[in-house]
């Protein structure tokens, strides 16, 4: 995967003149030259026998996707004064951008390459983004670039309006089957129902709620696991900026 780093690339743009989405359709497309070189190592690491699982036939370097990340979208659209909401305004921002990784996406792909472009979860290189783009006198909101198509601490948006920009507490199996016919009539196809886990850090009792209390010892001294690209991983063990903004996540609660 080579990851874009959207809010840079459009300010330097905007900054020095140039029309930004022409600016970073040129980014997108050494991305795409850089991944064929590397699809073509990858050939040559085989060929060597250099390579035992696609030689074992669990991955099929034909049916890989060679991925174009990105990163700081939700930072691009704020630096260009777009709010961050479901708006005719912030849907034609993202459509656009999205749509150049798309358009190159289709214009590389053969019978032997397909290309993807993912909304990486950045756990680590949010932070860098921040802090490297910070030192360089860019236009920098939080201190760790936002995964999702919208602001991770804004407590206006409902479930339902992230369903519809693309994507709650604990619910009931019937509220978990509204909320997935809802994202299949919003289009969304891409969303996971992130509850965060107590664990309790005296006797290890886990709770699938989020609570302040262990319900087993009663001790105060908790600690809560949440979704990190298909896994399950203690916040205390994120970053320290990652900490911080867990932090800052809301959660919908039963009557929100």
């Amino acid at each position: 995967m080579l990851t874009i780093n959207l809010n840079r690339c459009i300010q330097y743009a905007v900054k020095n003149g140039m029309d930004y989405k022409e600016f970073l359709t040129d980014i997108i497309d050494l991305c795409h030259k850089v991944q064929l070189a590397y699809n073509e190592n990858l050939k040559e690491l085989q060929r060597h026998g250099m390579l035992p699982l696609f030689d074992a036939g669990y991955i099929d370097i034909a049916r890989q996707y060679l991925t174009i990340g990105v990163n700081g979208l939700v930072e691009a659209a704020e630096f260009m004064g777009i709010a961050i909401k479901d708006s005719p305004e912030y849907r034609e921002f993202v459509q656009t951008i999205l749509g150049l990784v798309e358009k190159k996406n289709k214009e590389y792909r053969t019978k032997e390459v397909m290309f993807n472009c993912e909304m990486i979860p950045a756990e680590n290189v949010g932070v860098k983004h921040a802090k490297w783009d910070r030192e360089d006198g860019y236009f920098v909101p939080r201190d760790c670039y936002n995964s999702y198509f919208y602001i991770v601490e804004d407590q206006s948006l409902t479930v339902l309006d992230k369903f519809r920009l693309h994507g709650k507490h604990y619910i009931e199996q019937e509220q978990y089957m509204q909320l997935l016919q809802v994202a299949a009539k919003e289009g969304c196809n891409y969303f996971t129902f992130n509850i965060p886990n107590t664990i309790c850090n005296d006797c290890g009792h886990i709770d699938k709620r989020y609570l302040k209390e262990c319900p087993k010892c009663h001790s105060k001294n908790v600690d809560y696991m949440t979704r990190i690209i298909g896994y399950l991983k203690r916040v205390s063990n994120f970053s320290q900026p990652r900490q911080e903004e867990a932090a800052r996540r809301y959660y919908a609660t039963m009557d929100k």
